[in-house]
Parts: structure tokens; sequence; C-alpha cells
């Protein structure tokens, strides 16, 4: 599975790097942020806490005036504990998002983006000795302030919402939840 992903990440850089060559508008830009997401399953919350911290990074490239195509991940590691037992529980999740947006200006320096799209959920958590694992394929809804430094650099505060449901042993798992977070980034 990773390995798929960075594979599919090179040839989206590629595939934006050659229809962006020769061309002096910059339609091509990567984001680094710093997420935190409300997890939407209750079992969840009870196990790792309300909030979970993580990385995610984006590359976008714009292919009209207003409207962009993006490719974005994220991913944890956390470990918790079971509520009744008390045992140690771990969770692996990367979360990869492709979604159309459009970005609009508020004045000479501030931007608003609002995405649309699919994400897809890759998890493993291990309890009990036992390792549950699948790939779950739902929504992403988002948008951001975007503030620029310069025609090069922004920052951005994003919010929005992911989701998909599974199945774990005829137990029902909610993926995703609200998220909020910043970032920066730059322009090519």
């Amino acid at each position: 599975m990773r390995n798929r992903g960075i594979i599919l990440l090179s040839l989206v850089l590629m595939f934006t790097v050659v229809l962006n060559a020769g061309e002096n508008d910059k339609k091509l830009f990567f984001e680094v942020q710093g997420a935190i997401m409300l997890p939407s399953d209750g079992s969840f919350k009870d196990i790792y806490g309300s909030t979970v911290i993580y990385p995610r990074i984006k590359a976008a490239y714009k292919f009209g005036e207003h409207f962009y195509a993006f490719f974005g991940c994220g991913l944890f590691n956390i470990t918790g504990e079971t509520p009744v037992l008390k045992e140690e529980s771990k969770s692996k999740q990367k979360i990869c998002q492709m979604a159309a947006g459009y970005e609009g200006d508020l004045s000479d320096k501030l931007q608003f983006r609002v995405e649309a799209g699919g994400a897809n959920f890759d998890y493993e958590e291990e309890a009990f000795g036992e390792t549950a694992e699948g790939t779950k394929f739902g929504i992403y809804m988002g948008g951001s302030l975007v503030y620029n430094f310069s025609d090069t650099f922004f920052a951005t505060f994003n919010l929005g919402y992911m989701g998909a449901s599974d199945k774990i042993d005829d137990v029902s798992i909610k993926l995703g939840g609200f998220h909020t977070g910043f970032g920066i980034g730059f322009r090519l």
C-alpha cells in the first residue's frame, strides 16, 4: 500500500511539472500542514482521546484562473488504552485525499479555498494481540483561508471534514472526522 501511494504521488508531481513547463504563471503549489482531527468514532475517542494531531502534505495544480486539483496525504501512529481492561491499543492510519477546489480573492493578500472530493483511509488497529486492518474510500470536504506573503510563499488556516465507514467483525466503525490546522506553502 505504501509503495502505491508513493508511486501515485510521484506520477502526479511529474505530470504537473510537465504541464507547468514553459509557462510563467504559477500553476503548481505545495503545502505542509499541522492538522488536528476530532474523530467521529466514539470508541476511537474512548481509547485514543478526542483529538489526533498529525502532519499532512498537499500538492496541487491550477487548471484555470480559479480552479485546481490536488492530492494530499496525512498519517498518524498513536497509542491508547482500552477503557475497561486497560490494555494497550495501537492505531495507524494513512489518509489521502484527491479533490478539486476553487480559489477566490478576498483582498490583495487574502484568498479563500473550497474543496470537495474523495478520501482513502488505510488503517491498522492492534489490541489484545489481534490486528484489524483495511482500506476504505469516503468523502472529503474542506476550506482554507490563505494569506499570501508574496507571489510564491503563503500560509493557510484549514477546516473540513473527511469520513468513511467500515465493519470489523460485524462492528461498525467510523473513520475520519472534522479537522483543522495550519499550513505553509509555496507556488511554482
